[in-house]
């Protein structure tokens, strides 16, 4: 399944055919809006148990992005026996088009509690991320740039039953963000709330979001075809706008030893909003 960014490098991390001693990661999604979203990753395993690897990505639309944002992470993993630990900084710098910029990280726990020897697992997961936003504040009578600051907690919970089915739900949680910042007086902030938070959706998320809750179930269609079908659902609430409903339906093949591509498909609802339609290509390669 496709999950967050570092949820995704856990799974290349378990699947990296022996030997691999890096691989790259290419994600693009485009749609609604004119969107188009692409990020470009590389991993290289520095020792038996630590991963490092750097991405660069961009986004833009025809709506209120209509020259690129880009932004870059460096992040770190660290495999242990039964759990998984990351680290993920990232950098939003401040453009020419949207005046606005962010920085931050974010903490990402997984722990095993049940392994079976019939390939059924139980995760649990915990992470924290914070940022550091400058953008443009606008209440009508004045406009200037401020800084403001943002925190979000994270608990998601997986499940496989022998290697086939696989369930997955979580729930986050966003602080209110500091120095009076809201969704009614910020103008073109630059920073995907991704960063902080698993969402479900592929488009970029730049409102303030109050609250995420999401459940995924994928079915491995192994021995028959080398490929996992998935599907989910997020419920996303603002802080003062409309909440959002995101629909994610998607399948990842295994081409070969040494690449996979995952095709999925977005239905993305603000209350009041029409729907909109995003789609998604992710190719994975490792050498």
């Amino acid at each position: 399944m496709k999950r967050l960014l570092l949820a995704a490098v856990l799974a290349a991390c378990a699947a990296a055919p022996a030997g691999a001693a890096w691989w790259m990661e290419n994600d693009y999604s485009f749609g609604s809006n004119g969107l188009k979203k692409n990020s470009l990753t590389v991993f290289r395993k520095t020792s038996r148990a630590f991963t490092s690897g750097l991405n660069l990505s961009f986004y833009k639309d025809s709506a209120n992005y209509v020259e690129s944002v880009y932004s870059v992470r460096t992040p770190l993993m660290y495999s242990g026996p039964k759990y998984f630990v990351s680290f993920k900084p990232f950098l939003y710098p401040v453009s020419g088009y949207t005046r606005s910029g962010a920085y931050g990280g974010k903490l990402y726990l997984l722990t095993s509690v049940d392994e079976g020897n019939d390939e059924s697992f139980t995760h649990l997961v915990f992470s924290g991320a914070w940022a550091q936003q400058k953008a443009y504040f606008d209440d009508g009578v004045t406009r200037e740039r401020k800084n403001f600051s943002q925190a979000a907690f994270e608990m998601q919970a997986e499940k496989s039953f022998y290697g086939q089915f696989f369930f997955q739900a979580s729930a986050a949680g966003f602080l209110k963000p500091g120095n009076g910042a809201t969704n009614a007086n910020l103008v073109k902030p630059a920073l995907d709330q991704a960063e902080l938070a698993y969402i479900g959706a592929f488009r970029q998320i730049t409102a303030l979001p109050e609250w995420a809750i999401t459940a995924q179930v994928a079915r491995n269609m192994r021995p028959d075809y080398d490929s996992h079908l998935y599907a989910g659902y997020s419920k996303i609430s603002f802080r003062d706008a409309d909440r959002a409903n995101s629909f994610i339906g998607g399948l990842k093949l295994n081409l070969n030893e040494k690449s996979t591509l995952d095709l999925a498909y977005n239905a993305y609802k603000q209350e009041s909003v029409a729907w909109k339609s995003y789609y998604k290509l992710l190719l994975q390669l490792f050498f």
